[in-house]
C-alpha cells in the first residue's frame, strides 16, 4: 500500500524546457479537440526527420491526435534530446482556445513518460 501511495504522489521532475507554445494549431485538429484538452494532460513528442521544411521538426500528439509542432526555435535542441532519451513527453500547463494568440496551448517538456 505504501509503495502505491509513493508512486501516486511522486514528485514530478523539473521540466527539461518550460512554457513551450504549440505551433501550427490551426492546421490540425486542435480547435476541434480544445474542449477535451485540459491542463495536466500528457502530450507525446516525436521527431519527424523526413519533414520537408525542417529536419529537426518535432510533432506533438494529444491522445494519438496530431495537434501541431514544437516551434522551430526549440526543435533543434529537442531533437537532440529525443535522440539521447529515446522519448520525451509534454504536459499542458496553459490552454486558452479563446485567446487572441495563435499559439494558445503551452506545455512543459519532461524526460520520458515513465518519470511522470
Amino acid at each position: 500500500m505504501w509503495n502505491l501511495l509513493k508512486k501516486t504522489f511522486r514528485r514530478t521532475p523539473p521540466p527539461v524546457v518550460a512554457q513551450v507554445p504549440v505551433a501550427g494549431l490551426a492546421y490540425y485538429r486542435a480547435e476541434d479537440l480544445a474542449s477535451l484538452m485540459h491542463r495536466g494532460d500528457l502530450l507525446d513528442l516525436r521527431h519527424e526527420p523526413d519533414n520537408p521544411h525542417d529536419a529537426n521538426a518535432v510533432m506533438i500528439f494529444w491522445h494519438h491526435n496530431k495537434i501541431g509542432y514544437v516551434p522551430s526555435e526549440y526543435a533543434r535542441e529537442l531533437q537532440s534530446l529525443l535522440d539521447r532519451h529515446d522519448s520525451l513527453c509534454g504536459k499542458i500547463v496553459e490552454i486558452d482556445p479563446h485567446s487572441e494568440e495563435h499559439r494558445w496551448v503551452k506545455f512543459n517538456i519532461y524526460p520520458p513518460r515513465k518519470a511522470l
